[in-house]
Protein backbone atom coordinates (compact mmCIF):
# COMPACT_ATOMS: atom_id res chain seq x y z
CA UNK A 1 0.00 0.00 0.00
CA UNK A 2 3.07 2.45 0.67
CA UNK A 3 3.95 1.65 -3.01
CA UNK A 4 0.29 2.51 -4.10
CA UNK A 5 0.68 5.86 -2.27
CA UNK A 6 3.91 7.18 -3.48
CA UNK A 7 3.15 5.95 -7.25
CA UNK A 8 0.19 8.29 -7.40
CA UNK A 9 2.06 11.81 -6.63
CA UNK A 10 5.02 10.65 -9.57
CA UNK A 11 1.62 9.36 -11.78
CA UNK A 12 -0.33 13.03 -11.52
CA UNK A 13 2.90 14.99 -11.88
CA UNK A 14 4.07 12.94 -15.22
CA UNK A 15 -0.10 14.36 -16.36
CA UNK A 16 0.80 17.66 -15.32
CA UNK A 17 3.83 17.43 -17.38
CA UNK A 18 2.52 16.11 -20.85
CA UNK A 19 -0.73 18.70 -20.50
CA UNK A 20 1.88 21.15 -20.51
CA UNK A 21 3.61 20.80 -23.97
CA UNK A 22 2.19 22.39 -26.88
CA UNK A 23 2.15 21.09 -30.39
CA UNK A 24 3.76 24.12 -32.32
CA UNK A 25 2.95 22.28 -35.95
CA UNK A 26 -0.68 22.71 -35.25
CA UNK A 27 -2.17 26.24 -36.94
CA UNK A 28 -5.21 27.66 -35.30
CA UNK A 29 -7.66 30.42 -36.26
CA UNK A 30 -7.94 33.35 -33.99
CA UNK A 31 -11.57 33.46 -32.76
CA UNK A 32 -13.14 36.81 -34.14
CA UNK A 33 -16.23 38.00 -32.18
CA UNK A 34 -18.27 41.06 -33.72
CA UNK A 35 -21.69 42.22 -34.73
CA UNK A 36 -22.59 42.83 -38.78
CA UNK A 37 -25.30 44.83 -40.03
CA UNK A 38 -26.74 44.79 -43.47
CA UNK A 39 -29.43 47.72 -44.94
CA UNK A 40 -31.24 46.75 -48.10
CA UNK A 41 -33.68 47.68 -50.66
CA UNK A 42 -35.50 45.25 -52.88
CA UNK A 43 -37.81 45.23 -55.92
CA UNK A 44 -40.78 42.59 -56.89
CA UNK A 45 -44.18 42.64 -58.57
CA UNK A 46 -45.28 46.17 -57.40
CA UNK A 47 -43.94 45.68 -54.09
CA UNK A 48 -40.42 47.25 -52.73
CA UNK A 49 -39.44 46.29 -48.93
CA UNK A 50 -36.65 48.08 -47.04
CA UNK A 51 -34.51 45.03 -45.45
CA UNK A 52 -32.34 44.95 -42.57
CA UNK A 53 -30.17 41.92 -42.09
CA UNK A 54 -31.46 39.42 -40.08
CA UNK A 55 -29.83 35.73 -38.52
CA UNK A 56 -28.48 33.98 -41.70
CA UNK A 57 -26.39 30.44 -41.78
CA UNK A 58 -23.44 31.69 -43.74
CA UNK A 59 -20.79 29.50 -45.62
CA UNK A 60 -17.48 31.71 -46.15
CA UNK A 61 -16.24 30.99 -49.36
CA UNK A 62 -12.56 33.18 -48.76
CA UNK A 63 -12.07 36.26 -47.59
CA UNK A 64 -14.05 37.99 -49.65
CA UNK A 65 -16.90 36.13 -50.41
CA UNK A 66 -19.97 34.33 -48.62
CA UNK A 67 -23.13 33.08 -49.29
CA UNK A 68 -26.23 32.76 -46.67
CA UNK A 69 -29.95 31.54 -45.70
CA UNK A 70 -30.85 34.41 -44.12
CA UNK A 71 -34.05 36.10 -43.02
CA UNK A 72 -35.09 39.92 -43.78
CA UNK A 73 -36.92 41.90 -41.61
CA UNK A 74 -38.61 44.44 -43.72
CA UNK A 75 -40.79 47.16 -44.30
CA UNK A 76 -42.91 45.55 -47.34
CA UNK A 77 -44.55 48.19 -49.20
CA UNK A 78 -47.41 46.34 -51.36
CA UNK A 79 -50.12 48.54 -53.52
CA UNK A 80 -49.45 51.59 -51.34
CA UNK A 81 -50.18 49.74 -47.99
CA UNK A 82 -46.47 49.67 -45.86
CA UNK A 83 -46.65 46.64 -43.57
CA UNK A 84 -44.03 45.00 -41.40
CA UNK A 85 -43.04 41.39 -42.83
CA UNK A 86 -40.10 38.72 -42.23
CA UNK A 87 -38.46 37.95 -45.48
CA UNK A 88 -36.51 34.78 -46.11
CA UNK A 89 -34.44 33.88 -48.87
CA UNK A 90 -30.70 33.42 -50.18
CA UNK A 91 -27.61 36.24 -49.98
CA UNK A 92 -24.82 36.38 -51.35
CA UNK A 93 -22.26 38.96 -50.05
CA UNK A 94 -19.19 40.40 -51.70
CA UNK A 95 -17.03 42.41 -49.23
CA UNK A 96 -19.71 45.01 -48.32
CA UNK A 97 -21.86 44.36 -51.05
CA UNK A 98 -25.20 42.35 -50.58
CA UNK A 99 -27.27 40.82 -52.93
CA UNK A 100 -30.50 39.74 -51.52
CA UNK A 101 -33.63 37.88 -52.84
CA UNK A 102 -36.01 37.89 -50.07
CA UNK A 103 -39.33 36.01 -50.25
CA UNK A 104 -42.29 37.06 -48.19
CA UNK A 105 -45.48 35.76 -47.46
CA UNK A 106 -49.01 37.54 -48.16
CA UNK A 107 -51.63 36.56 -46.71
CA UNK A 108 -54.48 38.90 -48.06
CA UNK A 109 -53.56 36.97 -51.48
CA UNK A 110 -52.38 33.67 -49.94
CA UNK A 111 -49.13 33.83 -52.42
CA UNK A 112 -45.32 34.34 -51.82
CA UNK A 113 -44.26 37.85 -53.07
CA UNK A 114 -40.73 36.99 -54.46
CA UNK A 115 -38.16 40.23 -54.50
CA UNK A 116 -34.60 41.54 -55.56
CA UNK A 117 -32.43 43.53 -54.19
CA UNK A 118 -29.17 44.95 -53.39
CA UNK A 119 -27.85 46.35 -49.41
CA UNK A 120 -24.44 47.21 -47.67
CA UNK A 121 -22.78 45.50 -44.99
CA UNK A 122 -21.37 47.46 -42.02
CA UNK A 123 -19.07 46.17 -39.03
Amino acid sequence: MKHLTSLIPVLLTGQILFAQTSDTTRHRRPLSVGLEGMAGVSFGDKTVAFNVGGPHLKLKLGSSWSVALAAFPSLLIVDRKAEPRLGIGPRLDYRNLVLIVPAFFHNKTDRWIWTAGIGYKFH
